[in-house]
């Protein structure tokens, strides 16, 4: 079987955290690729997305372009109504030739895996690849004693999304917090502001 790793987000914007978690779920797990799947409709943060799903896109090809392992899959974008984790493991798993899948989450995650829809098998399609997020804890709840989980190090770059749109907004800097090409289509694009 192939090991596969598997990045969800809203990627809004996707930054150098993203990345970074990226790099280390592949290099402690071995994974042959990492596919990044930005959320389309999700139902936890429905009215919560800012940039449309085409600037969302766009700011991730640019972010990933260098890279011979990473990987965009725009299900979740295409596909209608809400976006479920477990309908796109079941979408990865007809598409990849034998894949194992390495479900990459932060440890801000694991309390909330037990609300996700159809949550039991989500758990038993993949492995959950937990890295630690600032703040959070790497306890794993006991609805979760089940899943086969790997945990690996956290590059623990305390840089969030909802951050860096806060500092767009305010006119504060975040060259640091992005790739340079992402900072460009954002400036370019008048986004977050």
């Amino acid at each position: 079987m192939t090991p596969y790793g598997v990045l969800g987000g809203s990627f809004d914007p996707v930054h150098n955290g993203h990345l970074a978690i990226a790099d280390a779920a592949k290099e402690h797990c071995n994974l042959s690729k990492i596919i990044l799947i930005p959320a389309g409709n999700p139902p936890h943060k429905a009215t919560s997305v800012k940039a449309e799903a085409h600037h969302r896109l766009a700011m991730l090809e640019l972010a990933t372009g260098q890279s011979n392992y990473l990987e965009i899959c725009d299900i979740e974008i295409i596909r209608p109504g809400f976006s479920y984790t477990i309908d796109t493991l079941h979408f990865l798993k007809n598409e990849l030739p034998e894949p194992e899948i390495y479900f990459i989450i932060g440890s801000d995650n694991l309390t909330e895996i037990p609300f996700w829809h159809k949550y039991k098998e989500i758990i038993s399609q993949a492995v959950l690849c937990v890295t630690h997020r600032p703040g959070t804890t790497m306890e794993i709840p006991r609805e979760l004693s089940d899943a086969a989980i790997e945990t690996f190090p956290s590059p623990e770059l305390d840089i969030s999304s909802s951050q860096i749109r806060k500092n767009i907004s305010e006119g504060r800097t975040y060259n640091h917090l992005v790739p340079p090409p992402v900072k460009t289509y954002i400036d370019q694009h008048g986004l977050y502001r």
